[in-house]
């Protein structure tokens, strides 16, 4: 089993003991670790309030169906594990009665500092990611955006309500226009351009001079 493998396993497992009835202390997550649930959140090991909201949306008997999970390496420590799980009877083999659930976990040395889950219904979750080193993000809700940023190392700045990018893999600036370093065009929104260059040269300086 490779790196990613085992990080998919590990938010598996998160998966399956968020829905078991007995509130033991999950594993594979950091003491300090954040919860989100659709607006709830909490922290700990535990957080009480956010399983009993997830295990209050399906009914009993019903059993996790794994969709597909993808790994995104950020830093050599830092991935992103993110996905799709449903909950469904034995019966609903064709998933029509499925109740559907994206995930997002950040993980640190390969244990979980935030997990993010969405319901895929109005609040749903896109999250893609495109470029040479994943460098850029792109999310249909803004707000989960904002939460995301949170959970990403200083290299990364938003720089557009859609995008966050790494600072790193910027090669040049022109007027309210980002290159990448891939060669990927990106837009500063023009009322914000003179602000957004000064906070990324300011980022970038930061980088460089840092020990």
């Amino acid at each position: 089993m490779n790196g990613k493998e085992e990080l998919i396993r590990r938010t598996m497992q998160i998966i399956k003991e968020i829905f078991q009835k007995n509130m033991r202390a999950i594993s594979y997550c950091k003491s300090n670790m954040e919860w989100r649930f659709n607006h709830m959140s909490g922290y700990g090991l535990y957080c009480t309030r956010i399983r009993k909201a997830l295990q209050g949306c399906v009914e009993e008997g019903r059993q996790i169906r794994h969709r597909g999970y993808h790994v995104q390496m950020i830093t050599e420590q830092i991935h992103l594990v993110n996905g799709v799980f449903s909950i469904a009877s034995e019966e609903d083999r064709e998933g029509s009665l499925e109740t559907p659930f994206e995930i997002v976990v950040c993980m640190s040395d390969g244990m979980a500092e935030c997990v993010h889950i969405y319901g895929m219904g109005r609040e749903r979750l896109l999250l893609q990611v495109r470029s040479f080193r994943e460098e850029i993000w792109f999310l249909e809700s803004t707000d989960t955006l904002k939460r995301l940023e949170g959970c990403l190392p200083g290299a990364f700045m938003r720089i557009h309500r859609c995008y966050i990018v790494n600072v790193g893999q910027i090669h040049k600036i022109s007027g309210n226009e980002v290159e990448m370093t891939n060669g990927d065009i990106l837009l500063i929104p023009v009322r914000n351009g003179a602000k957004v260059q000064k906070e990324i040269l300011s980022k970038a300086g930061e980088m460089f001079l840092s020990p």
